[in-house]
């Protein structure tokens, strides 16, 4: 099983974008760590909520070498949502970088804040 391209939607690609901007970070690194936030939490998302008229990522942008380290991380979320990977793995991780991106959007004004962010999920 892996990763195929993902497409976000067109306000996660702007939100992205303003992020960028703020922090100097790229959009792949504020997405894995979106991502990241969106898997802690507990509710599913919702994969009919987001178009995919925004930027496509390619899974080794994405996530780097740690490509592996995200599915796992994927997978073990879609077995407790008691989805089956083959089906959703896609579209579950497309939602949860959509969601993510958005929850994190309005917590980052700079790059201290993402620093800050970072710090606290450490001392979870």
């Amino acid at each position: 099983m892996k990763f195929n391209r993902l497409r976000v939607s067109l306000k996660t690609k702007n939100l992205l974008g303003s992020m960028q901007t703020r922090t100097g970070l790229t959009p792949n690194i504020i997405a894995r760590f979106a991502l990241c936030m969106s898997i802690k939490e507990r509710s599913v998302p919702n994969i009919d909520a987001y178009d995919d008229a925004g930027s496509e990522f390619a899974p080794a942008v994405l996530f780097g070498e740690h490509e592996p380290l995200y599915l796992a991380l994927m997978i073990n979320r879609l077995k407790n949502d008691r989805l089956d990977p083959e089906l959703y793995l896609h579209k579950m991780t497309r939602a949860h970088l959509n969601r993510g991106v958005g929850a994190l959007s309005p917590r980052i004004n700079d790059l201290s804040d993402f620093y800050e962010l970072v710090k606290e999920e450490r001392d979870v």
